[in-house]
């Protein structure tokens, strides 16, 4: 008789979690947030050559160059040779630590292949009275571009009587995109630099060359002995996006159990579903469906940051027990959510009472958040350790600690965070049904987070 009572009361759970799951995951902003988004990312990511090749419409036209010395003009010329742009743009894309581990050098031959036609004509004015007249041809759009030098920029030592850095002027037309505005003021400035190098007589090509910053080859040894490229920002990034990962499936699904427990309750549906189901089955059943959605979210998501890093060259940050973990925790910090929003959804009767009642628990989970940094820099030290043991962030800081990998985790305080954060579950749950079995049935004024408390003690 017991076990047959136990089947139906496990029967009841599994539908009610099976109802929450259907109605949750066929609505649009659901198959949008879970299932376009992480699709079209993923497109992205595998069009990011394209993009950055695209095709940009043709800069031609003049400027001018307001300069006594009449040196800088010939500089800037040379700075806006097609060949020399050329060079730039593609030197920057091979140094630019994004892209280097997405085929840096092959984004950086097709980006220059499809630059825009550049033929920019720089003439030299030595007479600065004629300031007035070609600031008329930039605004009517007859220039690209007017740039006043002084004499004193040209000097050895180029401040004022303050000590300040001289500046010059570019006076680009209101049409100017940032990408032109930004090639003519990077010209100039080295055309600047250039005939300053030319007063003192030195030749800026050896100069550059002794000043040249040597680039650095990090390579991380994986745990075979092998090498790969290290990316320092990617590796900075892991842990955030791990815990990032963690709240989006944990808080996504805890609003939807928030929202809907709060809409059946306010339309009287759960009245209903009571008649039918006790109070503890239908808890049960809610956060069951829900986990189901989170489950669904973090996989999503999930295989989007590995394919991403994988792309990168750098799957090897991402261990099979890595994901386990991030796996075990995931549960621990979605039961610490799904029983909060639960027991919130049923003690109040709109959104806008579960505000007042939520916000504190809230901020208290905001804190990895906001600790990040130096969690993930020191992931032994005595902040992250500290809050290690401390519910309910316990699953989001130890999610940030073993993904950052400048530290090795003491097996200890990974065993005892686990003990202690799903005995801490446990009171959760226990104090979540006493709370839910009671708010389904009230009605009026929502209950005070002190009148919470009675409710545990005396359910």
């Amino acid at each position: 008789m017991a076990d047959r009572m136990h089947a139906s009361s496990t029967r009841r759970i599994l539908t009610i979690a099976f109802r929450e799951f259907r109605h949750t995951v066929v609505t649009k902003g659901f198959i949008f947030g879970a299932l376009v988004m992480p699709v079209v990312m993923l497109m992205a990511i595998a069009a990011i050559g394209t993009l950055v090749g695209m095709q940009m419409a043709p800069v031609t036209g003049t400027l001018m160059v307001i300069d006594e010395s009449g040196t800088v003009a010939a500089f800037a010329a040379e700075e806006l040779a097609p060949e020399q742009v050329a060079k730039e743009m593609q030197e920057k894309l091979k140094r630019n630590p994004a892209l280097k581990n997405w085929g840096g050098s092959d984004l950086a031959n097709q980006a220059t292949a499809n630059l825009p036609a550049v033929d920019v004509k720089v003439e030299s004015v030595q007479d600065a009275t004629r300031v007035d007249e070609l600031r008329a041809k930039v605004q009517d759009g007859s220039l690209l571009g007017l740039a006043i030098v002084t004499p004193e920029i040209l000097s050895a030592d180029p401040k004022d009587a303050e000590g300040n850095d001289l500046t010059y002027t570019l006076i680009v037309p209101k049409w100017s995109a940032p990408r032109l505005t930004g090639m003519l003021e990077k010209s100039i400035a080295k055309a600047i630099v250039k005939a300053r190098v030319k007063r003192v007589g030195t030749d800026y090509t050896s100069l550059q060359s002794l000043l040249s910053v040597p680039e650095t080859s990090v390579r991380r040894m994986s745990a075979d002995g092998s090498e790969a490229e290290e990316n320092a920002v990617a590796k900075t990034l892991l842990p955030m996006g791990f815990m990032a990962l963690l709240w989006i499936a944990t808080f996504t699904s805890g609003n939807y159990l928030l929202t809907t427990t709060i809409e059946e309750k306010s339309s009287k549906v759960m009245e209903v579903l009571l008649s039918a189901v006790s109070p503890t089955e239908l808890l049960c059943g809610k956060i069951i469906g829900y986990a189901l959605v989170s489950l669904v979210m973090l996989g999503m998501y999930g295989a989007l940051g590995i394919a991403g890093l994988v792309s990168a060259a750098m799957g090897d940050l991402v261990s099979p027990g890595l994901l386990l973990m991030m796996l075990v925790y995931f549960v621990m910090a979605y039961v610490f959510v799904s029983t909060m929003m639960a027991s919130v959804g049923s003690a109040v009767n709109d959104l806008r009472e579960a505000q007042s009642l939520i916000t504190p628990a809230m901020l208290v989970l905001t804190l990895p958040m906001m600790l990040w940094l130096p969690i993930s820099e020191q992931p032994n030290g005595w902040i992250a350790t500290i809050f290690s043991f401390i519910p309910p962030v316990i699953p989001f800081v130890m999610v940030l600690r073993i993904t950052a990998s400048s530290e090795p985790i003491a097996t200890w305080q990974v065993v005892l965070s686990l003990v202690w954060g799903f005995a801490w579950v446990g009171v959760f749950i226990w104090a979540g049904a006493k709370i839910f079995r009671v708010g389904v049935l009230m009605q009026g004024k929502p209950p005070t987070p002190r009148e919470l408390l009675k409710w545990i003690r005396m359910a």
